[in-house]
């Protein structure tokens, strides 16, 4: 029996430079903390299988369940299941990378792609939609100053990135067996598993 492929979509600028038929390649599609699929289906097209987000995000409305297809939504708020089971020295783990555990270690797939992983980094650019499209529920973020009127992050994530880095890579090591593929605004280094996209 072959292997299933995920293709796992973040939400930052880098989605800008994947397209649809990459996305389409992939049996499944899991989206992280609710990306716009509408007007961006040319980037990462229209599927979209597992909805993995948490409390404060404005829900999928059921029209918008329906077209992408979602089995499942998956809650990664604090103390739910997949956050009480993910455990990596310090690492306080986003939506994406809680997503990214509950694959990596499923015997079942074979090929795992990170899309708009970027690693929330200091002062980049946040999200591959426009400023005005981002999400209602979360305008306290711009409101406090956590990101500037170009959406880029002002502050240190708390979801430390080089921990997070160590942490993508050890999974990279961890699992030579499968294919790994990145898109990423961050300085991912090659990995006989690895492709940089």
């Amino acid at each position: 029996m072959s292997k299933k492929s995920v293709a796992i979509l973040g939400k930052g600028s880098s989605v800008s430079r994947c397209t649809r038929e990459f996305v389409d390649k992939f049996n499944i599609v899991v989206g992280c903390g609710r990306p716009l699929l509408d007007g961006y289906d040319h980037l990462i097209g229209s599927r979209l299988h597992y909805d993995f987000s948490n409390r404060t995000s404005t829900p999928y409305t059921p029209d918008q369940i329906i077209r992408y297809g979602i089995r499942e939504h998956i809650d990664t708020g604090g103390q739910t299941p997949i956050r009480e089971k993910f455990s990596y020295k310090d690492l306080d783990p986003s939506t994406g990378i809680l997503a990214f555990d509950n694959f990596v270690h499923d015997e079942t797939v074979g090929a795992i792609a990170l899309i708009g992983f970027d690693l929330f980094q200091h002062m980049e650019k946040m999200y591959y939609f426009k400023n005005e499209e981002f999400d209602p529920a979360l305008k306290w973020l711009w409101d406090n100053g956590t990101y500037d009127t170009e959406g880029r992050l002002t502050e240190v994530s708390g979801h430390n990135l080089e921990r997070t880095y160590e942490y993508l890579n050890d999974m990279f090591d961890s699992y030579p067996e499968k294919n790994f593929y990145i898109l990423s605004s961050y300085p991912f280094e090659e990995k006989q598993n690895l492709t940089i996209m």
